[in-house]
């Protein structure tokens, strides 16, 4: 009888999944997904702390010396610094975030240091006290739960102060002769205050989202390939020929697929980026990452927008991801990582 009852309910859940898949689809992409992909990140992380407690402690020698922001130095990303001109302490940077929140903000640091804000008039820099040596080490994991312990620090201040300025991992301010780093700190805060508070201006109410867009390589090359009469033309004469004649033409075959395939790759990045432009506040193109052997991404961006038209840009996306070939991977909200 169990079993019975079993697939009864089976076969009504797959009817009601086939009757009311494109609904069930677009509350999985909008409401689920995000939420689905913030709990593996946070589940992620957890398993990055619980394997790094678990390794013995890296002898020194492998740790690398890295170089690191010393905030009097005025050359545009110089980052070398003579290692006798260093104070041993330092500050390390996590953001800049707007008001005075000290007693609700509570987090915890890379390698478990305590996380504060140091406040200058309405800003508010999140840092903890660390070496002046930088956290850099040969074990990818440990800098990866380093990372993602920086980001996770970032979020936490975001979701307490509202806007952040987040700062690149391994930024660590120090202090010299005349200044300690907590003073330079400060300092590099005055200078740069009225250039921080119109970025935090920009960034009130709005966040970043990641956009991904995917093709089937295969199956578009086969559209093309039926399509396109100069291609359709050579496939066919290719039959006829001899094997050495067969080798020639195949090489012109392929070469004129890449090329077909290169422009309307480029035809659908304009219009994709064009159809997402009009819901956004800004966009940044980013490097196409690695491609599976049959799902290639054609379209790689950062977008910036108030959060409350996250629905609108996902419904667009909505309708690209319903196109036969094309598949989208929507993510975020964020801070504004790649917009500072």
């Amino acid at each position: 009888m169990e079993e019975i009852i079993k697939q009864m309910v089976q076969k009504q859940i797959r009817v009601i999944l086939d009757s009311n898949r494109d609904t069930i689809s677009k509350i999985v992409k909008k409401s689920i997904m995000p939420e689905l992909y913030k709990m593996v990140q946070d589940e992620i992380h957890k398993e990055f702390l619980a394997i790094v407690e678990n390794q013995p402690p890296l002898p020194d020698q492998d740790i690398k010396n890295n170089a690191v922001l010393d905030l009097q130095t005025p050359k545009k990303d110089c980052h070398v610094v003579k290692q006798g001109s260093l104070n041993e302490q330092g500050k390390y940077l996590y953001c800049i975030v707007k008001g005075n929140k000290e007693e609700e903000f509570s987090q915890m640091g890379i390698d478990g240091n305590t996380v504060y804000p140091v406040q200058y008039k309405e800003l508010a820099a999140i840092v903890h006290d660390c070496s002046a040596k930088p956290y850099e080490s040969n074990e990818e994991k440990i800098v990866a739960q380093w990372v993602m312990t920086h980001q996770k620090v970032i979020e936490k201040a975001w979701e307490t102060y509202g806007v952040v300025v987040p700062a690149s991992f391994d930024t660590i301010i120090i202090g010299d002769k005349k200044f300690t780093d907590q003073e330079n700190l400060k300092k590099w805060l005055e200078d740069h205050y009225d250039n921080l508070l119109a970025k935090m201006e920009k960034f009130i109410g709005k966040a970043e989202y990641g956009v991904q867009v995917f093709w089937n390589a295969n199956q578009m090359g086969a559209r093309i390939s039926r399509e396109n009469e100069q291609i359709r033309i050579i496939n066919e004469e290719c039959k006829s020929k001899s094997k050495g004649a067969a080798y020639m033409y195949r090489k012109k075959l392929e070469k004129l697929l890449k090329k077909e395939l290169e422009n309307q790759a480029e035809t659908y990045f304009k219009d994709f980026y064009n159809t997402i432009k009009a819901h956004v506040d800004d966009i940044k193109i980013d490097k196409i990452k690695n491609n599976t052997s049959d799902q290639q991404m054609i379209m790689n961006l950062a977008c910036i927008m108030p959060r409350a038209n996250n629905h609108i840009l996902g419904d667009a996306l909505e309708k690209i991801d319903q196109m036969e070939f094309f598949s989208v991977q929507y993510t975020g909200p964020w801070p504004p990582y790649s917009f500072v």
